[in-house]
């Protein structure tokens, strides 16, 4: 990708506008971010942002939601949007001889939303059954269990959608004041990728949101201290998921790279450590994977598996002897390589399109200020060796920071957790 073809520029009013040209795609993807996500809401109110979100496509002052769906469809597109717990996005998808549709509708959705009291009644009943949907996902529920315990206390702990009864408790009120102290510039940052020009990109974000009044807040945000504990959360059957969590490095860390790639060693892909010792040698489990989670100023990284109750203990044992045997004895020839490409190919084949693009420049920019191109990225794990990515397996699978998550029956999660306790490595 040439050089030219990505841009940070600005508003005269200030806002970060980022533009990917590609200029042999038909489509376009643009989107609005909002720095504030459910690690900045009030402790009252969790799942506010993420409500809010929901509110935000169900109308404006110029156009019903039947109008909008009638119209963005009718532009070959589709409009979206989601809540992390650092931002908050609206995205909108078209062909690129309808964009201008496209832009109107966006910038209408961020500038005129109605927030109105019958809208605000049928979205919390529609969030409260996402929250209970969850709940019932005992994988990516696991997930919001491992993020309770590790950063208990803080805000990072706050599951994205929130808590039913905190979003029982959130009036339209509350939701319009949110939405004015934090959802205007200098909070906001347009994203343009596809078959767009760039300075005509500049102009609607310009002639769109400069005008608006300044956002009453920024987010004031202190990194978590992470937890070290063994932690039994009870469920029926006789299933055990499980999460084992580690402190992370932020977004920006000059070590992220090397954590990818030792992440990839040890648990992405099929011809992974984790993957051949558990899965094909003992056929204990049906999948096992380890990832990084990076955020502005913190990071996790997850190990998680699922099996039958009474195998999860030597699971986990299995998983302490091959971090050990990392930190101890290091990578095996070609390891290295073949972990570069598989996270290499992984990050390429997720920006094929202008969505993935979109998405990625987003997130990334909203947690470092930085814009890079892809080849630069690609570039930056090449030059990481076999030395670093030992080095950083030392320093951050430490036992003593270990979190693990334990969802399982009880009577067999309780004994697995003193079983585990004396765990080393």
């Amino acid at each position: 990708m040439a050089q030219d073809q990505l841009n940070l520029t600005q508003t005269p009013g200030g806002i970060p506008v980022i533009v990917e040209r590609l200029p042999y795609f038909r489509s376009v993807a643009l989107s609005v971010n909002v720095g504030v996500g459910s690690r900045d809401e009030p402790q009252k109110h969790c799942g506010i942002a993420h409500l809010l979100e929901h509110l935000m496509f169900k109308g404006t002052s110029e156009r019903s939601t039947k109008e909008i769906s009638e119209i963005i469809e009718g532009a070959g597109g589709e409009l979206n949007g989601y809540t992390t717990k650092e931002l908050t996005s609206f995205h909108v998808f078209s062909l690129d001889e309808t964009v201008d549709t496209a832009q109107n509708i966006l910038s209408d959705m961020i500038v005129n939303p109605l927030i109105d009291e019958e809208h605000v009644e049928l979205e919390r009943s529609v969030v409260t059954q996402e929250i209970n949907m969850l709940a019932d996902e005992p994988e990516d529920y696991s997930r919001v269990l491992l993020d309770r315990t590790i950063w208990r206390g803080h805000p990072m702990a706050t599951p994205e959608s929130g808590e039913i009864e905190s979003v029982k408790s959130i009036e339209t009120g509350d939701l319009r004041g949110f939405f004015s102290e934090h959802y205007r510039p200098p909070n906001l940052t347009v994203v343009a990728c596809g078959h767009v020009d760039k300075k005509k990109v500049l102009k609607w974000a310009s002639e769109s949101f400069d005008h608006l009044p300044r956002a009453k807040k920024t987010p004031e945000r202190v990194p978590p201290v992470t937890r070290s504990s063994i932690n039994v959360f009870p469920r029926e059957g006789d299933q055990a998921y499980v999460e084992m969590g580690f402190p992370g490095l932020e977004a920006k860390h000059p070590d992220r790279h090397a954590l990818w790639l030792a992440c990839g060693v040890m648990g992405a892909g099929t011809s992974s450590r984790l993957y051949q010792r558990i899965r094909e040698e003992e056929g204990m489990v049906y999948t096992v994977y380890m990832y990084p989670q990076l955020y502005s100023d913190c990071g996790l990284i997850e190990t998680h598996f699922s099996t039958e109750s009474e195998k999860a203990e030597t699971v986990i044992l299995h998983i302490a002897e091959e971090l050990e045997r990392m930190k101890e004895e290091g990578l095996v020839e070609g390891e290295l390589e073949r972990a570069k490409r598989w996270v290499k190919g992984t990050l390429v084949r997720k920006l094929e399109n202008t969505e993935s693009r979109m998405y990625w420049l987003g997130e990334h920019y909203m947690m470092t200020g930085e814009v890079m191109p892809l080849g630069q990225i690609l570039e930056d794990f090449d030059k990481v060796t076999a030395e670093d990515v030992v080095r950083v397996s030392n320093e951050l699978f430490n036992r003593n920071r270990l979190c693990v998550v334990l969802h399982a029956p009880g009577a067999q999660g309780k004994q697995i957790a003193k079983n585990i306790k004396a765990l080393d490595f």
